[in-house]
């Protein structure tokens, strides 16, 4: 129907892929054995880890990394007016709850959000 479709463009449009897989030295593979921990940790509390633009960077950007983020930049404070927005995070809360309770969930891929009134410089 119309308005699955709208939601799917939605999602579509707010959802940016990252995945990198690089090698690590051995110092930086201890501060990546604690990014994943950590991620893990808010992973194990919600199915969607809110980012600001620091964690953005720290989490998302910064190599190396041995797993893969899924980020859904979007604007869901009222003031911003995005319909399409709402639409698209109920999406995207079903598809991280399903990954999340899946038999083939593991460390190596989170679901994370980014609102444009949390992290602006993101954008």
């Amino acid at each position: 129907n119309m308005a699955a479709m709208k939601t799917l463009c939605g999602l579509l449009l707010c959802l940016s892929f990252f995945a990198i897989a690089g090698s690590q030295s051995k110092k930086k593979e201890e501060s990546l054995s604690d990014r994943v921990q950590q991620l893990t940790e808010w992973n194990n509390k919600k199915s969607i880890i809110r980012l600001n633009g620091d964690k953005f960077k720290q989490y998302v950007k910064n190599a190396p990394r041995n797993y893969s983020v899924i980020v859904m930049l979007t604007a869901l404070q009222s003031q911003r007016q995005c319909s399409v927005c709402k639409q698209a995070n109920e999406e995207f809360q079903i598809l991280a709850n399903s990954w999340r309770y899946s038999q083939q969930y593991s460390n190596q891929l989170f679901f994370t959000m980014e609102d444009y009134d949390e992290g602006p410089d993101v954008f």
